[in-house]
């Protein structure tokens, strides 16, 4: 049998068309190496490669167990986790919500509360809505190729950054001095900045991996991509926080992509000055706000540092969080949660309240369940053979990370509300799509992990391909 019939045998018992050209090419290579060995023996061109395809067995059986090997697999367990999580999560907020509108309602209040004031911030009557249509979406891009986006990566990210300037000027929301929102026309829907700007990270990560094998320019290149949306987060948000969280995930992408060899450069050296600018990055933050921030951001900076009275004059909620969780015990909860329920702000302390109503274990839990799926991503991401997978899974997942950590914080009392989302436990429908949309694209990767190829790269301003 011809070289070209096996293979076309072959690759016709494989049902992933992606996962064709690589199992055809290893396959074709292996059929040159024993060709190279039979020459070396005397044999002639022809009866060499006759006889190397003879050796690789019979197309259909060896098709059969590629197929078997390199076929799609749903990471349903993980499934099954995030829809838990997102059923615990909503169905924690709406117990929360009407434990705080019954206690509204008894004082004299009415349920416009359901609308304003303390008990919106708990649960909405879109969440729902929202919490299927994440779900939905997760579960559509999961099956989508996830290598796809970085062949038009650079326009993709232009383009998204310019809807984004383009909504702020438009239909920007202007609140205490910054323009966070972007409302839209339909549905008095209000889009958080903040949230629309996670989805830049596996679109870096796409960009980075077009600038492999340029060396240090490539790295210059990368770090330009990285401070255009800080122009959105500094400028327009006048969120700091969220820059910097956003600028530490860059980092992490570019250190993974650093460390695998991408650029061919001095390793230690870069790695080393990118392990410096994140050590340096808070210290920096937090030493402008000191001296050019304003009076309520230096307040906030003082209150991280400094613990007893200065909280309780200050920063009274904090305190009310310490006293939930020091009130709770391992297998019960706070005899005053009630009362102190009402003084909390449900969008951000969800985890302090569980503590306060179930116990501390039961909080433990909640936790364990969301850093046992984040570390299991994390590890899948890691040990990726397709490198776009590798650094796209590790943005994704050093993001998840760091909101968790976040918070964890503030339902400590460690820090005040930060305005950060943190998948599955907080509020907000555009931080709510927006994981999933991240959460749909970590799970293509662990889909895809044995049969996404190296994907070919466009050139933006020739048209022409290349693969690197």
């Amino acid at each position: 049998m011809r070289r070209e019939e096996y293979l076309h045998t072959l690759t016709e018992q494989i049902r992933c068309k992606m996962a064709r050209g690589i199992i055809e090419q290893e396959i074709n290579d292996h059929i040159e190496d024993q060709k190279a060995e039979f020459v070396s023996e005397g044999m002639s061109q022809t009866e060499a490669e006759e006889a190397a395809v003879r050796e690789m067995g019979d197309p259909v059986e060896v098709g059969l167990e590629m197929d078997r090997i390199h076929r799609p697999t749903m990471a349903w367990g993980m499934i099954a986790l995030i829809v838990g999580l997102s059923l615990a999560g909503y169905l924690l907020r709406s117990v929360m919500y009407q434990t705080v509108l019954g206690i509204e309602q008894s004082a004299g209040k009415t349920e416009e509360l359901f609308w304003t004031g303390m008990s919106s911030s708990w649960h909405t009557s879109l969440e729902l809505p929202a919490l299927l249509l994440g779900l939905v979406l997760m579960i559509g891009i999961c099956y989508m190729d996830y290598t796809r986006i970085a062949v038009y990566a650079k326009p993709i990210l232009i383009a998204y950054q310019v809807l984004l300037f383009i909504g702020l000027q438009v239909a920007g929301a202007k609140m205490n001095g910054s323009t966070r929102f972007i409302i839209m026309p339909f549905g008095n829907i209000a889009l958080n900045l903040i949230d629309l700007l996670w989805l830049t990270i596996p679109l870096f990560a796409a960009v980075l991996y077009s600038y492999r094998g340029q060396g240090y320019r490539g790295i210059l290149k990368a770090i330009l991509w990285m401070i255009i949306p800080s122009y959105f987060l500094f400028i327009r948000s006048q969120s700091l926080i969220a820059a910097m969280i956003l600028e530490l995930v860059y980092c992490v992408v570019l250190a993974a992509a650093v460390y695998k060899g991408w650029f061919q450069v001095c390793k230690k050296v870069v790695l080393t000055g990118i392990g410096a600018v994140v050590v340096l990055m808070p210290v920096l933050l937090a030493g402008g706000i000191w001296c050019f921030g304003m009076a309520y951001q230096k307040e906030r900076i003082a209150a991280v540092l400094s613990i007893g009275d200065y909280y309780a004059a200050d920063f009274p909620g904090v305190n009310v969080i310490r006293e939930m969780i020091s009130g709770s015990s391992a297998f019960h909860g706070n005899p005053q949660f009630k009362e102190l329920l009402t003084s909390v702000d449900g969008s951000v302390h969800l985890l302090a309240s569980v503590v306060a109503a179930y116990g501390i274990l039961a909080g433990i839990l909640l936790v364990l369940c969301l850093v046992v799926l984040i570390f299991r991503f994390a590890k899948i991401s890691l040990n990726q053979k397709n490198q776009l997978g590798m650094v796209m899974g590790t943005g994704c997942t050093a993001l998840f990370l760091i909101q968790t950590v976040v918070f964890i914080l503030e339902n400590l009392g460690g820090v005040g509300n930060m305005g950060i989302y943190c998948p599955f436990f907080g509020t907000g429908r555009s931080g709510m799509l927006t994981s999933y949309i991240l959460l749909g694209l970590l799970l293509s990767i662990c889909r895809y992990q044995k049969t996404a190829p190296e994907p070919a790269i466009r050139s933006w301003r020739w048209g022409q391909r290349s693969q690197s």
